[in-house]
């Protein structure tokens, strides 16, 4: 018997069938857990049947408007009762004794990830919790008795095995104040991909405890909502651009970076031209350049929050960042777009390994040189620690 202390959070676009399958299963297993459904610019029926359902312990909202997964899963958690909330998917299959497996672990600093066994879909995206099994690539194919016994013989090998773990994942379960505390995941990556990553950094800034429960099993068709739905399967290759591209003008490094420092950098350049804005624009907090804009920024704009005319400044206006950074546009190569990527790291490792080498700089008007670029340090101060919590404004 469980202890009936988590919500179970699920958005839903279309994809009927898979959410009341979902719906079913789940009830079939836990007649009592709180799930909650939140339901933006469905089409195909989801919000009647949403309407139909008679369970007192179902929370739900539906709107016609259109809105982001993260806007999806933030109304899930404010319409939520529960101390704790669940992230699921309605391509989900849960396996018994999922909750009880989650509750013999719940901690108010603690994140916990939960195990997915997927078919080999995408078999080389390794994580640790992560099982490549084929129970059935859609709902017709799906086979719940082979599942259910091999997760009866996985949770006995396992039932003790908790361990700390590194990594990022959408499957999680966490204390609901956490998430409202902080604003929870964040609408800036529209539709959707990189609010995990985002979420994920802000938490382990918060310097909660991550630990993976390999007993809590549930089985995961795979994006079927998301990147093989009908709506987004010709789309996903942009979308992910963009996210990654907004990812990187919030924090000022790639999901990959090993350094997790965000710095305020300006690009001063000389010989700037339109065509380099594209490259250059995510990977600082501002330009100082005299070529024209206005096409970039028309076409730019409507992919992200940010500011782009704020961002993109003239040559000569006040520059207020901690570090700038100088150069000739007309030396930028390949080789130079990879040092920048990577400037984060390259500046936090240069002074960690010569702590003499900032007292040098700081303050003055000496520069040191990095390739073609000539790089002042202001003010050595990073920024992440203010990105942990949401601005509302």
């Amino acid at each position: 018997m469980h202890n009936n202390n988590i919500s179970i959070l699920v958005g839903l676009k279309n994809n009927i069938d898979y959410s009341k399958h979902f719906y079913h299963t789940t009830r079939a297993l836990y007649p009592d857990v709180e799930l909650v459904f939140t339901s933006y610019n469905s089409t195909d029926g989801t919000n009647e049947w949403l309407d139909s359902l008679q369970d007192d312990h179902v929370k739900y909202y539906y709107s016609p408007e259109g809105k982001t997964l993260a806007d999806t899963y933030n109304k899930c958690t404010e319409l939520a009762t529960k101390d704790y909330v669940v992230f699921a998917h309605n391509d989900m299959v849960l396996t018994p004794y999922f909750m009880e497996e989650l509750e013999d672990h719940l901690s108010q600093n603690t994140l916990i990830y939960y195990t997915t066994i997927e078919p080999p879909i995408f078999a080389d995206d390794g994580r640790p919790w992560k099982i490549v099994k084929d129970f059935g690539a859609d709902i017709a194919s799906f086979k719940k008795d082979s599942l259910h016994a091999f997760s009866d013989s996985f949770q006995k090998e396992n039932k003790v095995r908790v361990s700390s773990v590194e990594g990022v994942s959408f499957f999680l379960c966490i204390y609901r104040q956490t998430l409202l505390n902080i604003g929870g995941l964040d609408p800036l990556y529209d539709p959707m991909f990189c609010e995990d990553d985002d979420l994920i950094l802000r938490l382990n800034l918060l310097g909660l405890k991550k630990i993976i429960v390999p007993g809590a099993l549930c089985y995961h068709f795979v994006s079927k909502t998301s990147r093989f739905s009908a709506e987004y399967q010709t789309k996903t290759q942009l979308i992910e651009l963009q996210s990654n591209r907004n990812f990187v003008r919030k924090w000022g490094f790639k999901t990959s970076s090993p350094i997790k420092k965000t710095y305020s950098i300006g690009l001063i350049i000389k010989n700037c031209n339109e065509k380099l804005l594209p490259q250059l624009e995510p990977l600082c907090s501002n330009i100082y350049a005299n070529c024209n804009a206005d096409h970039y920024i028309v076409t730019e704009q409507p992919h992200t929050l940010f500011n782009l005319n704020d961002k993109i400044k003239s040559f000569n206006e006040i520059k207020n960042n901690d570090i700038l950074i100088s150069f000739n546009g007309q030396k930028f190569n390949n080789k130079a777009l990879q040092r920048l990527e990577r400037i984060n790291e390259i500046i936090t490792d240069k002074i960690n390994k010569s702590p003499n080498f900032l007292s040098k700089l700081l303050g003055t008007d000496k520069k040191f040189k990095l390739g073609i670029f000539r790089i002042q340090i202001v003010n050595f101060i990073s920024h992440e620690n203010r990105l942990i919590k949401l601005d509302k404004k």
